[in-house]
């Protein structure tokens, strides 16, 4: 071998959403240290960018991902202090502050230098991937977001239009499956309501397509009948389970095929290009329970890695989901929070004073985050304040090792402090590690915990 790059060995750290409001350098819990040595010990050490570089460079957006995060452009290089190299910019808040945001992102990024994949000048450029060049290999980033607040997506250039900048997104279709009885009922509700008569009108006025066969469109969604499977079917385990499911009543969701074919097309060229590629999919979307991802989720990332992908980056539910080891590769379908510091943002659009009716003029910021706090469970349950950092390791391109370091967001700790990282010790080590196992378990991972750290048993 001439290269180095050419043993295929490789360190990677590998975290989830990165709320990151405050400066992270004036630390020095030991704990705190100790986890950042972990993070600076990998050759690639990726997080999700949850907010907008720049401090409100533009107007804010009419819709943003829950709060508008506009925070000062050198809070990345906090980031980078702890050892991040590789970013993903596309979530919920990526065009909090418009399409003024998104460009003040990639600029702070680029005049960094540093690699970032999701958010783009245009929907191509959004799609593309990143670089990463180390020694030991070059690794491509692919960046993705299913919840796309309205506004936030890029739109791709035409020769006599300007792109529009924005967030990489992954849309769905959904079908709600009812039995034949529950379906029948669909035509009946319609026409005594009149909402059959008013999509009549729509259609021949608008166009449209007429529904499929064993479906029926009510007041915008897709209904479908449930039947009874042939009994012949797909040899696979997975497929066999994809088709138990439809036959089920429930909800059912797919990945729209021309975003998955887009971002499938990226992940092969990227093989293509690159020593090692992973794609970086933030989903809050879920299936039942928020603890499992939606089933078009799952379908995403099994596809990211049949295009190619080495491993699939998950996050956006701010909480812990399971691990899937798919064709010898892993899916995170989600690490939670890495930083959760949103409860101590400074400015505030007078937007998000109406919501938790607040007076625009006379309240402040800790008057909204009161108000928040007292009625959104997500700043408060101890489920958004634990996590795990992954160090993943690949040994002649293959994954080799894979532990889990278990971490907690002051839990239980006074605002000032809660949001900040640092590694967990003792009962709560044990509890998110009991955690993880637990979710991984309907996916056939198997997760091995000794002491305070954990690790997923290799096929």
């Amino acid at each position: 071998m001439f290269y180095q790059a050419e043993r295929k060995d490789l360190n990677v750290a590998i975290t989830g959403d990165s709320l990151i409001t405050r400066k992270l350098s004036p630390y020095t819990e030991p704990d705190f240290l100790a986890l950042r040595d972990l993070i600076k010990g990998a050759d690639a050490a990726f997080t999700n960018l949850e907010v907008v570089l720049g401090e409100a460079p533009d107007y804010p957006a009419e819709y943003c991902g829950g709060n508008w995060l506009g925070v000062p452009a050198t809070l990345v290089d906090e980031l980078t202090w702890m050892g991040f190299n590789l970013f993903s910019t596309a979530n919920n808040h990526g065009g909090d502050f418009g399409t003024g945001g998104a460009l003040s992102t990639i600029r702070e990024l680029a005049a960094r230098g540093l690699t970032h994949a999701g958010v783009g000048e245009t929907l191509t450029r959004a799609r593309q991937p990143g670089y990463l060049e180390l020694g030991p290999a070059r690794i491509a980033i692919v960046g993705t977001s299913a919840s796309v607040p309205h506004g936030h997506a890029a739109g791709e250039q035409r020769q006599d239009m300007k792109g529009r900048p924005g967030v990489s997104p992954l849309r769905h279709e959904t079908v709600y499956r009812l039995t034949p009885e529950t379906f029948a009922l669909l035509p009946k509700i319609a026409a005594e309501s009149g909402e059959e008569a008013a999509r009549t009108d729509r259609i021949a006025r608008n166009g449209g397509d007429p529904p499929k066969e064993g479906e029926y469109k009510f007041l915008d969604a897709r209904f479908a009948v449930v039947t009874p499977g042939s009994g012949e079917g797909p040899q696979s385990q997975q497929e066999q389970q994809q088709q138990q499911q439809q036959q089920q009543p429930g909800t059912w969701t797919e990945p729209n095929k021309k975003d998955l074919d887009d971002i499938c097309k990226w992940i092969r060229d990227a093989r293509r290009q690159a020593d090692f590629v992973f794609a970086s999919l933030h989903a809050h979307e879920s299936n039942l329970t928020q603890l499992k991802p939606a089933l078009f989720v799952e379908a995403a990332a099994r596809a990211f890695i049949d295009a190619g992908a080495d491993a699939v980056f998950g996050h956006g539910p701010h909480i812990l989901r399971g691990i899937e080891m798919y064709r010898e590769k892993p899916i995170f379908y989600s690490l939670g929070n890495f930083m959760m510091q949103s409860s101590t943002m400074q400015r505030l659009p007078a937007d998000l004073y109406t919501r938790y009716k607040a007076d625009a003029f006379q309240s402040t910021p800790a008057d909204i985050f009161d108000n928040r706090l007292a009625s959104t469970p997500i700043r408060s349950d101890p489920i958004y304040y634990e996590s795990v950092l992954v160090r993943l390791a690949y040994r002649g391109g293959k994954v080799s090792e894979i532990k889990l370091h278990p971490i907690h967001l002051g839990t239980q700790s006074a605002r000032p402090e809660q949001g900040r990282p640092i590694l967990a010790r003792g009962e709560m080590a044990t509890k998110i590690l009991e955690d993880v196992r637990r979710l991984s378990a309907p996916y056939g991972t198997e997760v091995r915990i000794e002491g305070e750290v954990g690790s997923v048993v290799l096929p």
